[in-house]
This record gives structure tokens, C-alpha cells and sequence, in this order.
């Protein structure tokens, strides 16, 4: 899997690669119980620092998506499915976007005409 970080978004690095990864764990190109690279490969691979590598490991382990041993590092679980709570956080990371989609006079469908396109490319 090839994983690319722009360096110049405004998306932090920490969540391109988290992005990047669950992605890849979604696409296949990633399977359950795959080994990930070791932080420090991965972070030489895409000139990142090692901290934010291992942050991302962190939270995709405190998410469920991997697990982190010390004989195996992070091995890739199978992805979690949300809860009530799960998707509660999900609607207030959602909210203040659509509320400023709704300011610059995006109508419903083509928030939906952009959804469904964003759920088309996110495995692919």
C-alpha cells in the first residue's frame, strides 16, 4: 500500500496517515492480521516524525482497529463496529461542517451528491 503525506494541507499529518491506514484496512489492501510497518520504518518510509507515527498506532489501537504487542507491534483487527456512543461522536465531529456547508448555501442534495461521492473514493 502506498501511503502519501502532503506536508502543505491544512489536515495534520497525524490524520492523513490515520486516514491513510484505516483506508487501506477498508480497501482489503491492508488485511486482518497483517503486521503494520514498525513505527520507526514507517516514519523513515514517509519522512514523518517517529512521535507522530506512534501516535497514530495509538489511537487506531484505542479504536480497535489494531492491536499493539511488543513481540508482533501493531497487527492489524478486525474494524470495529460503532455504538451509540461510537456514532454520537461521529454526528459532533459532522455537525460543524454541515452547519458551515448550510452558511455557504450548499442544498441538501448536493450534500448528498457529495457524500455519496466521498463514500465512492473512500476505498479507492
Amino acid at each position: 500500500m502506498i501511503i502519501s503525506i502532503d506536508a502543505r494541507s491544512s489536515v495534520p499529518i497525524y490524520q492523513q496517515l490515520k486516514t491513510a491506514l484505516i483506508a487501506g484496512i477498508l480497501s482489503g489492501q491492508i488485511k486482518e492480521g497483517e503486521r503494520l510497518a514498525s513505527v520507526r520504518d514507517l516514519g523513515s518510509d514517509l519522512g514523518i516524525n517517529l512521535h507522530t507515527v506512534r501516535k497514530v498506532y495509538g489511537i487506531l489501537a484505542d479504536e480497535g482497529y489494531i492491536e499493539l504487542t511488543r513481540n508482533q507491534g501493531a497487527v492489524v483487527g478486525k474494524p470495529p463496529k460503532l455504538d451509540k456512543e461510537g456514532m454520537a461522536q461521529f454526528e459532533k465531529v459532522l455537525l460543524p461542517i454541515v452547519i458551515e456547508l448550510r452558511a455557504r448555501d450548499i442544498d441538501k442534495e448536493q450534500y448528498h451528491q457529495m457524500m455519496d461521492r466521498l463514500w465512492d473514493e473512500s476505498i479507492g
